[in-house]
């Protein structure tokens, strides 16, 4: 069942590029990028395993989990393979309505004994993992741990929070309204010290429901390990570490997945070209291999130092089609080419954009791929040659150098996209031939203000044979970037690097010929991190290493839990909690800052470039409120008006319509005659908030105090939390968050 024929497959390329990773994993001076991987798909006749078979283990994995699902409901897809991996994988999936409610799940098996590689569920019912969740962070830990011994030879494997996983905690906004979920990353150890490059991540929802799981292990039964006894002194390679800590400037695109906003910030970062001493030598671990000599990163060197002109300005789509045909052309007598469809769109930058779909026909399958060229410059955006994968001569080819290999990535980086060279500079961190793939992954980092960017750069793979493997350009469109005059000192911030300085103990498999070793690294990490950056600016962590102290907390005799959650998911913004008095009175503007960023993921705009939308005479684009009120309007939570009182106390009739407008049911709150108000004070509730005020009271959403509503008076930061929070669940109950997800 492992076993495969290499004719009658279907490939499809499925590239993963650095972006899948996490923002911080990327961050990393010395972190090596990962290869593509090639989705290869078998035919049906290949493999024996059937769709009862994969349903049979399902049900032996999760033996009460999927009762509600019949045999009839599941669909299989076809096995696959990777370059790199040659175990075959099988899919099997469902999809359900209940009740009015999506249900779905995703499951990879793999090889022989169909190991369940990897699952993806979406539970009907998550109204227990809304905030307050049912199980706390510790609780769904356990969970997670009970999952993961249900397999084999997992007894070893330990929690991962070093930031060392498949993704990471990043500090943003959140609506409220989704559920919270919690993400652990186990990695397995040998002899107590964990394998660096396998891990096992599990994501648990706060109602207890087990709702992901990834696995990136393989067995190690006949893998040699560095003895424990042999490492040298960590004080001692601590020292070494430190005495060659050295800091630069980069700027670092945080992109935020579920928004598609992008935040520039300038950081400082490790400029040392090495991810950790070797424990038993006291060499430095490079992308490389080790070496004796302390590795530096490179500076930054333009790939060219004046402007290029474009490749063919203004392509018509008969144009593009012609050129398909010659760039993609094959030998007739290995495959037909098929040029499919020529679409033409726009991308994220306002740039339009053909998107050129083609296959390749043979004798005993073919292979279809796509690839993109901008309009405007006739430059190819995006390419995957997939031609290699069914035209190898063999493996004896003969191997081109690094640095021929680089030359040659430069000369296509010219060729098919001269326009953007001179914005890019050549590789920063070392590069190798990867073992897998044979072939060399170039990353060209842009530069801006003659600092390198981390998250805006060309990938280019070149071929053992010099051919072009892979292009791909993603520039960013960003017009704010923090000025280098206003950062802290290197010093200072080397110091900080210095002072936070750790090393943790793994082990890590290098790229070599020798597959089955594992050497024994020291890794540096700060503040328990091993990606971690600091704000150039602010000079702060970007990841606190302060995690471990006792956090500052706001006090109240009965909104405390209310008011800590919105400061820890960035809703409530304190300066010292320490010292704040939720009893003070919030203002409107201060509160429907508060309430958006607790419906929505906290990006407002920009409206400013919309042609002057302003819908209050005293809130124009220049106003720090200008968004998040433009925001509201859209939502319609507020009505344009001549003026907007940002600096008003907010009343809480005023705060009650604001919450029944979110729930878009203003409509029913105008019929203000057919609510009886049975508050002692009905008679100082304004007409016009009747409605309003009936609907909030019904659902909960704000408390009478000793049955008065006290329509007329402040609100309270304490106040606001509480009543934000039940907001929250009633948009998740009655749905009405899916459009607030900005």
């Amino acid at each position: 069942m492992g076993k495969f024929k290499k004719l009658g497959i279907i490939l499809t390329s499925t590239a993963f590029s650095v972006g899948v990773l996490s923002p911080i994993a990327q961050a990393s001076a010395n972190g090596k990028e990962s290869p593509e991987r090639i989705e290869i798909q078998v035919a049906s006749t290949e493999t024996n395993v059937t769709k009862s078979t994969l349903i049979k283990q399902l049900r032996t994995i999760f033996p009460d989990k999927f009762n509600f699902v019949t045999d009839n409901d599941f669909q299989t897809g076809r096995g696959h393979f990777f370059r790199d991996d040659t175990t075959i994988r099988y899919e099997l999936s469902f999809y359900k309505t209940i009740n009015g409610k999506d249900v779905y799940g995703s499951f990879t098996f793999k090889g022989d004994d169909l190991e369940l590689e990897n699952f993806h569920y979406q539970p009907a019912n998550i109204a227990d993992a809304v905030y307050p969740a049912k199980y706390s962070e510790a609780e769904a830990q356990k969970i997670a741990q009970d999952f993961l011994n249900k397999f084999p030879n997992t007894a070893s494997y330990k929690l991962r929070d070093d930031g060392f996983g498949f993704g990471y905690d990043i500090n943003i906004n959140r609506p409220l309204s989704q559920p919270i979920s919690y993400s652990f990353v186990y990695s397995p150890t040998h002899s107590g010290v964990p394998i660096s490059d396998q891990q096992v991540s599990i994501d648990v929802l706060g109602n207890g429901e087990i709702t992901g799981m990834y696995r990136n292990t393989e067995a190690i039964t006949k893998a040699t390990f560095d003895g424990l006894e042999q490492k040298k002194n960590e004080a001692d390679i601590l020292a070494q570490v430190r005495d060659n800590l050295a800091v630069e400037l980069r700027y670092f695109i945080d992109y935020n997945y579920q928004t598609g906003d992008r935040n520039v910030k300038l950081v400082y970062m490790p400029a040392s070209g090495f991810n950790g001493v070797h424990a038993l030598t006291g060499q430095w671990q490079t992308a490389n291999g080790f070496s004796s000599n302390v590795p530096k990163t490179k500076s930054v060197e333009k790939l060219s130092s004046q402007p290029l002109a474009p490749r063919k300005s203004g392509m018509t789509i008969a144009e593009v089609e012609e050129f398909a045909k010659s760039f993609l052309k094959i030998d007739p007598d290995k495959a037909k080419l098929q040029i499919e469809m020529v679409d033409e769109r726009e991308n994220e930058n306002g740039e339009t954009i053909y998107s050129v779909g083609y296959s390749y026909m043979y004798d005993n399958g073919g292979s279809g791929s796509s690839f993109e060229i901008n309009k405007a410059t006739g430059e190819i955006l995006q390419y995957h040659d997939i031609r290699r994968e069914f035209t190898k001569t063999g493996d004896k080819e003969t191997t081109i150098s690094k640095d021929a290999a680089l030359a040659k990535a430069i000369e296509y980086l010219k060729e098919w996209a001269p326009s953007y060279v001179h914005e890019y500079s050549k590789p920063i961190d070392d590069v190798v031939l990867d073992q897998y793939s044979k072939q060399y992954h170039f990353s060209f980092p842009r530069v801006v203000n003659g600092i390198a960017v981390v998250g805006d750069e060309l990938y280019v793979t070149i071929g053992a044979d010099g051919s072009l493997g892979s292009l791909s350009i993603n520039q960013q469109k960003i017009e704010n970037w923090p000025t280098a005059s206003k950062a802290i000192a290197a010093d200072k911030a080397k110091a900080s690097y210095s002072e936070a300085l750790k090393l943790q103990l793994q082990y890590a498999k290098q790229d070599s010929e020798d597959k089955q070793h594992f050497n024994l690294v020291y890794s540096p990490t700060f503040g328990g991190n091993l990606f971690n950056q600091i704000d150039a600016i602010t000079g702060e962590w970007l990841n606190s290493i302060e995690e471990s102290k006792e956090q500052p907390v706001i006090s109240h005799p009965t909104a405390a839990d209310e008011l800590n959650y919105l400061l820890n998911q960035n809703v409530l913004e304190v300066k010292d909690p320490a010292s704040f008095n939720a009893d003070t009175a919030v203002t409107k503007g201060e509160a429907l800052k508060i309430m958006l960023k607790s419906m929505t993921y906290g990006y407002f705009g920009p409206y400013g470039e919309e042609g002057g939308k302003q819908s209050f005479n005293n809130i124009d684009s220049k106003h720090p409120l200008y968004a998040i009120v433009e925001q509201a309007v859209t939502m319609g939570i507020l009505q344009p008006a001549e003026q907007f009182a940002v600096d008003a106390t907010l009343t809480r009739q005023e705060l009650a319509e604001w919450y029944i407008r979110a729930l878009r049911l203003e409509n029913a709150a105008k019929h203000s005659d057919i609510y009886k108000l049975n508050f002692a004070d009905a008679g100082t509730i304004d007409p016009k908030y009747a409605g309003f005020v009936a609907l909030t009271s019904a659902m909960g959403l704000i408390d009478a105090q000793q049955n008065n509503f006290n329509a007329t008076e402040k609100v309270t930061y304490a106040d606001l939390a509480v009543s934000t929070i039940r907001l929250a669940r009633a948009l998740h109950d009655n749905n009405s968050s899916r459009n607030y997800y900005y």
